[in-house]
């Protein structure tokens, strides 16, 4: 059972209780100072600022070198064809030359493959050709420096049939020779009518794209398909990217050109993806430039910008280090007020030399202190007359009169023969011996969780499940009413001392519904329970010195104490109550019982039993014995005396066994 709070507590423990009815929040990450709150709160915000800054640049700059390339790639796309179109200007004129020779028509007149080879190879070395070839109308070879591999049939007569279309009869174009790329030209042998073609062209192979390179600073790649995919034939790339290359490129490339960024050796390449305009065969062209070489000079900024901002935010942290100290100096003197408060320490008002809103807020704080100083010195001043529970009853609420029906249990204790004491002896030592006694009692019933609601001279009553409720108040009341009677002897022992006679006290318990609330004005109230419960447990206090018993208890409060042994009194009418009640004595814990105890109290309720059913003989009988084993005992010769009176005069036949007290 929880014991009642000591005065100096009641404070701390009203503030706890209030703060304890706030509702709770979910937790999530808190600051523990707001020194931290503003540091943190100027460094997001300027890292916010600087990083929106630095993306800001960064994506200024990739969008600045991409154009750069892009504009670089299509400049050497132009470069390329160029180059193409003049290699294809040269081999025209070459060609051309070439067929207008006298002497080459007479020789291929001779139709004879060897010489006309010979011819050929020897004109090639002077023009700087890689493959002549001379062809028949159908577009047979005659003759040809390269020897040619059985696919080759297709490419020429490909060749041939754009040249018959052709207005003059000459056509270009890049095909796959003896599985090798070139730019080839063709034109008519006339002699005088045309009887033959020359075939004149140049390698596509590394020299170009490394001329390319050179002009351009752009890396040239150029490949064409085959079965396993594709298959470079003129690059200025390292052996290692040109297999990433050749794994990177799509299976299939569009018709016209594209601009893709290929990761290649660990560099992002900006690639221009294009087929080789004139060839039948599958071939495209890739031109590149590396997108890190071209962010270098962006990249030296954006360290630079780093080390710009890196110094800013430490400025900017020592400066708000050094205002947020300044700012949060006064809210940290507020914060030790608000701790020396929450210890009950109301003497030191928080002090701060501003004049701003913090020194108007200090001003604020110190007279809330003040106010809570005074409140405390009520609700201290209030818990000492009445409860601490009913104190925080009438001072949590709003003040308004009414009450609740409530199930209590009430006990009422008072001093036996006290008109006679008072008569006694001085005032001054009565006072100290009713003190004594009502600290007594006031120990026992809050230990029990108990309230004594007030003191009524030389008694007190006590509430228990109002204003606070336990699920065993009935049984707390009747353990406190044991703990009081067994506290008699060192009170007495007490009293003794002050030059008193030994104290006889009664106590009555009594558990039902009852209106509990604020009653009076509203000028002037208190906490309390009103109803027949409390009337009942009155009547039952006065009844126990008939009895010649401490305790007594309703079968209400009886019937909610499964661990405590009763004997059974008697069934009475009181006065104000028509309906019979039995009373009950409390003996002590079940469990504490010893045989002889448990005894006496079955050999009691069978003598009860046989008083109610009128057998006098054996009733007297069991309370006879029963006062021979108890002789200090006064309820056995109450019962031995109503027996002797009821054989005097015998009861009528609606008798049940009920003894009605006409006084209270």
């Amino acid at each position: 059972m929880e014991p009642a709070p000591r005065p100096g507590e009641r404070s701390r423990l009203s503030l706890n209780r209030e703060a304890s009815a706030l509702p709770q929040e979910p937790r999530r990450f808190q600051f523990r100072s707001f020194r931290a709150r503003i540091l943190t709160f100027v460094v997001g915000v300027l890292l916010l600022v600087q990083g929106a800054v630095l993306l800001s640049v960064h994506a200024a700059n990739l969008r600045g070198a991409r154009q750069h390339v892009n504009e670089a790639l299509e400049l050497t796309a132009a470069a390329f064809r160029r180059s193409l179109q003049v290699r294809e200007q040269i081999l025209v004129e070459k060609a051309r030359l070439l067929s207008s020779d006298f002497a080459f028509k007479q020789v291929a007149a001779t139709r004879d493959s060897a010489t006309i080879r010979s011819a050929l190879e020897n004109h090639s070395g002077r023009v700087g050709a890689q493959v002549m070839m001379l062809l028949d109308p159908a577009g047979a070879p005659l003759a040809s420096t390269l020897a040619l591999a059985a696919g080759d049939a297709e490419a020429l007569g490909s060749l041939v049939a754009r040249a018959n279309d052709d207005e003059f009869g000459e056509s270009s174009a890049i095909e796959l020779l003896a599985s090798a790329p070139y730019q080839l030209v063709i034109v008519p042998l006339f002699t005088p009518e045309p009887s033959a073609w020359i075939v004149i062209g140049f390698a596509v192979d590394d020299a170009l794209a490394r001329d390319l390179q050179k002009e351009t600073h752009t890396d040239v790649t150029l490949l064409h398909s085959g079965r396993d995919g594709w298959n470079a034939f003129s690059t200025t790339l390292p052996a290692g990217p040109l297999r990433e290359l050749e794994q990177q490129l799509p299976a299939r490339v569009p018709d016209g050109s594209a601009i893709a960024s290929l990761q290649i050796a660990g560099e992002q390449y900006v690639s221009w993806i294009a087929p080789i305009a004139g060839a039948d065969a599958p071939l495209v062209a890739v031109l590149q430039r590396s997108l890190d070489d071209a962010m270098e000079s962006f990249l030296a900024l954006r360290g630079t910008l780093f080390v710009i901002f890196g110094l800013g935010l430490v400025v900017s942290v020592a400066f708000s280090a050094l205002i947020a100290g300044r700012v949060t100096r006064p809210v940290a003197e507020l914060a030790r007020g608000a701790r020396r408060i929450e210890r009950g320490n109301y003497a030191d008002p928080v002090t701060l030399a501003q004049r701003d809103e913090l020194g108007a807020l200090a001003t604020s704080f110190n007279a809330m202190m003040k106010g809570l100083a005074e409140r405390d010195r009520v609700r201290d001043l209030l818990g000492r007359v009445v409860a601490p529970e009913i104190a925080e009853e009438l001072l949590s609420r709003e003040i308004a009169l009414g009450g609740e029906e409530r199930r209590v249990s009430v006990l009422f204790t008072d001093v036996r023969g006290f008109t006679g004491l008072s008569e006694r002896e001085e005032p001054q030592r009565l006072v100290a011996i009713l003190n004594t006694f009502l600290t007594a009692a006031s120990n026992a019933i809050e230990s029990h969780g108990g309230v004594v609601e007030e003191y009524m001279g030389d008694g007190a009553k006590a509430l228990f499940g109002a204003p606070v409720s336990h699920p065993d108040d009935a049984q707390r009341a009747v353990l406190a009413g044991l703990a009081l009677a067994a506290s008699l002897p060192a009170v007495n022992a007490k009293v003794a001392q002050l030059g008193a006679q030994p104290l006889a006290i009664g106590i009555g318990i009594h558990t039902g519904e009852a209106v509990a609330g604020r009653m009076g004005s509203l000028a002037r109230l208190k906490y309390t329970v009103v109803g027949d419960t409390v009337n009942l447990a009155s009547r039952l206090e006065g009844l126990s010195a008939r009895y010649g018993v401490t305790i007594i208890a309703s079968r209400a409060a009886r019937d909610e104490c499964p661990e405590i042994l009763f004997r059974e009194l008697d069934r009475v009418r009181v006065t104000g109550r028509e309906k019979p009640v039995a009373i009950f004595e409390p003996l002590g814990l079940l469990a504490e019982a010893d045989a002889d105890l448990r005894e006496r109290v079955e050999l009691h309720r069978e003598a009860l039993a046989r008083f109610r059913a009128a057998d006098w003989e054996k009733a007297a009988a069991g309370f006879a014995q029963l006062a021979r084993r108890e002789p200090e005992a006064r309820l056995h010769r109450v019962f031995l005396e109503r027996i002797e009176a009821l054989r005097r005069a015998p009861p009528g036949p609606d008798w049940d066994g009920t003894f009605t007290h006409r006084e209270k």
